[in-house]
């Protein structure tokens, strides 16, 4: 007598179909958080990159608008979190060599008239000096930046509303300045924070006076929590 055949019941069918569902989506979930960390990073080593062209504006002396030997540097605002500026500082054009010291400690103290007289104030004043916009794509924004002071107390979101790091011919060296309001303060290193659109990853880039740019992982000890 021939058995009969027996198949699969509801419920089996139910439970491995509930089983393939969770191994589905636990793998889309992980590739979806790999590629968002895949292009964070990316976007990171973007803007590190981005510094990197300034230092190379910078060095070289590149004329812009009719402006020769200005610096070139890059631009970050807390209103702008979806992106930042690479600007040349050519503002204003023709500064006192008295103001040097106080507003652009990169530039040297001589008379306007001397060839290594340079124009700006080592920030972003007006449109007129951005050189170019980079805007952020898929939700990914910068969450924040922070900078140390000489003392090594460091100044971040709140306490400094725009961060600026320029480079100025012959130098290799950044000039980093914080900005609050109407308030300049001299910064010895900057870190800028990049994070994911739901604030779960976050990338850093890191830049020091001496001329050191490296993007670095979230709580390394270059990468502020503040």
């Amino acid at each position: 007598m021939t058995k009969p055949v027996r198949g699969f019941t509801l419920v089996e069918m139910i439970v491995v179909l509930a089983i393939i569902i969770i191994i589905t989506t636990i793998a889309l979930l992980g590739q979806s958080s790999f590629n968002r960390s895949m292009v964070l990073t990316d976007t990171a080593y973007t803007i590190a990159f981005s510094v990197r062209e300034a230092q190379a504006l910078g060095i070289s002396s590149r004329a812009f608008a009719g402006t020769q030997d200005a610096g070139y540097g890059v631009h970050f605002a807390n209103q702008s979190p979806s992106s930042y500026k690479l600007f040349a500082d050519t503002y204003p054009a023709a500064p006192g060599d008295t103001q040097y010291p106080a507003i652009c400690p990169g530039h040297p103290n001589v008379p306007a008239t001397n060839p290594e007289a340079k124009p700006g104030d080592c920030i972003q004043t007006l449109e007129s000096e951005v050189v170019r916009t980079y805007s952020l794509n898929n939700g990914f924004r910068i969450s924040g930046f922070c900078g140390r002071q000489s003392n090594g107390v460091p100044l971040c979101n709140g306490a400094i509303d725009a961060l600026n790091i320029v480079y100025l011919r012959p130098n290799t060296q950044s000039v980093i300045t914080g900005v609050n309001g109407n308030i300049r303060t001299a910064l010895q290193d900057a870190t800028i924070r990049i994070s994911s659109p739901d604030g779960t990853t976050e990338r850093c880039i890191y830049v020091s006076k001496v001329g050191q740019v490296s993007v670095v992982q979230e709580g390394e000890a270059e990468c502020p929590t503040q």
